[in-house]
């Protein structure tokens, strides 16, 4: 069966590659009503008034508690848990990729349950709201294991043929433009769900509740027709993922539950003596990603809670970092062609740092919602840029023969950082700011 390979590329799961990220790109963006979702259902359920409720909304937020948690750390808690989850998991997937054949099998068995679980979770209501909140634990560790299991397959779609020979080497221009369009389209997967989904719930006067179930259906559906497409079934579909030999053999005797252990702890010293510049990329990506991984569900909460916007300003809010990053990470090939992937990535994470440092001091409180708008063009051409030089940077530094193992290794060290980060809480708001 043919398949769309939304551009022309040189390896042919190249198409399949990129329909996946825009099938995550859909997941992510339905997140943001999802989450908007629960900090509401949780506010209400604390007994507080969610912002844009009433002329009585508290301007400092809800300081009550359900479960034992302030509604936004309900939340925060939830996507923590859920990182911590994945951190654990991602070095085994990659193993298993490594060490076995199981790749497409990987990539498949985490792509339909986080299929699974994002249908399960338009059942969202203000009876189910607490269980199929907890349910994102599982749909967050699915999501960062399905990363993994699809980004072993990146550094071999810009491999060719060497002239004269059947030697396959790396062509670092087809390098930059798969990382530049994967991270388009996810972006562009993520600006037409939330289009679509603001649309159809304002045409239909859907509350952000009906919302968010709304937005879990028609993902799950979605992700379910691409995944069925690439993941699953014969290769009939031109585009779709194929199972490759492993890489490595496991050593005599080792099973591979303690091979991944012992390669999670030999992990650092193995890149100190074949990659070293990896290590240090290893540590700042860490940081870096930790921040930019976390900036969606910090996002809804610094809105609900400390600028106390509604769902629809949060949603637009999100809707104009994204609409940005799309032209940004079609551009970035230029500036990775020109200066490098290295250096590219160096200064898209020193331009995010110093964007947001301003942005703590500029967002005031309810006051200043307006200078918002003035920082989502700038934070989405850092996200545009940083996106797509990170995942060529990576793939230039690691070993040829161990790379899902590093790929996990590298979203691991960003997944547990990352849960840190969302730990936030937003700051109390004084009087005198309003």
């Amino acid at each position: 069966m043919p398949c769309k390979t939304l551009g022309t590329w040189k390896a042919a799961e190249a198409g399949g590659f990129l329909w996946d990220f825009a099938a995550s790109g859909a997941v992510l963006a339905t997140n943001v009503f999802f989450n908007i979702a629960v900090l509401r259902l949780a506010t209400v359920a604390a007994g507080c008034r969610p912002p844009g409720a009433g002329d009585d909304d508290d301007p400092k937020g809800c300081h009550d508690t359900i479960y034992g948690l302030k509604p936004s750390s309900f939340l925060t808690v939830i996507i923590t848990v859920g990182q911590l989850f994945a951190s654990c998991a991602m070095p085994f997937v990659g193993a298993a990729v490594d060490y076995t054949s199981w790749r497409r099998t990987m990539g498949a068995a985490s792509a339909w349950l986080l299929c699974g679980t994002t249908l399960v979770q338009a059942m969202i209501s203000r009876e189910t709201w607490a269980w199929v909140a907890i349910l994102q634990t599982v749909s967050i560790a699915s999501y960062f294991c399905h990363s993994v299991a699809t980004l072993s397959y990146l550094p071999g779609l810009s491999l060719v043929k060497q002239e004269g020979s059947d030697e396959l080497v790396d062509d670092e221009e087809e390098r930059f433009k798969v990382n530049a369009a994967s991270s388009v389209w996810a972006m562009s997967g993520q600006v037409i769900t939330l289009l679509l989904i603001a649309t159809l719930s304002v045409a239909a006067g859907l509350g952000p509740i009906n919302t968010a179930a709304l937005a879990q259906l028609l993902a799950g559906l979605f992700c379910a027709g691409v995944y069925g497409s690439i993941w699953t079934g014969s290769r009939g579909t031109s585009c779709a993922f194929g199972e490759y030999p492993a890489t490595k053999s496991l050593p005599a005797g080792a099973t591979l539950f303690m091979t991944t252990i012992r390669e999670v702890k030999d992990s650092w010293r193995t890149l100190k003596r074949r990659r070293p510049a990896a290590r240090w990329f290893l540590v700042g990506y860490a940081f870096a990603s930790a921040g930019f991984g976390s900036f969606g569900t910090l996002a809804v909460v610094f809105m609900h809670d400390h600028m106390r916007a509604d769902a629809a300003t949060t949603v637009f809010t999100i809707v104009l970092v994204i609409v940005f990053a799309v032209p940004a990470s079609a551009a970035s090939p230029r500036c990775m062609k020109k200066f490098g992937a290295r250096k590219t990535f160096i200064a898209s994470v020193i331009y995010m740092i110093g964007i947001t440092l301003a942005a703590t001091f500029a967002l005031c409180g309810p006051k200043c919602t307006a200078i918002t708008y003035v920082f989502c063009p700038l934070w989405g051409f850092g996200f545009g840029v940083f996106y797509s030089a990170n995942n060529a940077y990576w793939t230039e530094l690691v070993p040829r023969d161990a790379i899902s193992q590093f790929m996990s290794l590298r979203a691991a060290r960003a997944g547990s950082l990352g849960s840190l980060a969302g730990r936030y809480r937003p700051p109390r708001l004084r009087r005198a700011d309003f």
